[in-house]
């Protein structure tokens, strides 16, 4: 009886530790590849300072990271209820990394004379989503108490139809 127990339970390590090891072989590696593709993202904050208007920040973003530390992104944003950006601007670049931890940053250079933003991100739901919170503008803190939401699209140039 006492060979039986220690067999059954023999048995259960090994499920456990063959299941564990599975699950880990499976898991998305936090790198610059797990955040490759387009999110759409919602910003929400307060400008607390610089040119222009100052006040309430919301907008929304569709950024394409290309998997390799570059990005592009266009976006609509306003600032106490007054346009201050509309997609029809160049679209923005910028560069980013992803760490070991999914933890990571980007910058966003853009075009139309808004300063430069550096932003610090955790990706969450392997990838799906990427939360941020803007930590410099234009090189100094405490202009923007500002942070998003970012949430991966369909990649539409896989998925349209070719007719």
């Amino acid at each position: 009886m006492n060979a039986l127990k220690s067999l059954v339970s023999a048995l259960v390590v090994v499920g456990f530790t063959a299941t564990s090891a599975i699950a880990q072989d499976d898991s998305q590696a936090c790198n610059d590849k797990l955040i490759k593709g387009n999110y759409g993202f919602t910003v929400q904050g307060t400008k607390l300072g610089g040119s222009g208007p100052t006040g309430q920040q919301i907008g929304v973003a569709m950024t394409e990271f290309d998997g390799k530390g570059n990005l592009t992104q266009i976006d609509t944003v306003t600032v106490d209820g007054k346009v201050v950006a509309d997609f029809t601007r160049t679209p923005a670049t910028g560069t980013y990394t992803v760490n070991a931890d999914c933890t990571g940053a980007f910058t966003i250079n853009f075009t139309d004379g808004r300063p430069t933003v550096t932003t610090a991100f955790v990706v969450v739901w392997d990838g799906m989503e990427i939360d941020t919170v803007v930590t410099a503008a234009g090189g100094a803190q405490g202009l923007l108490a500002t942070g998003s939401v970012g949430k991966r699209c369909f990649n539409w140039h896989a998925n349209r139809r070719h007719d």
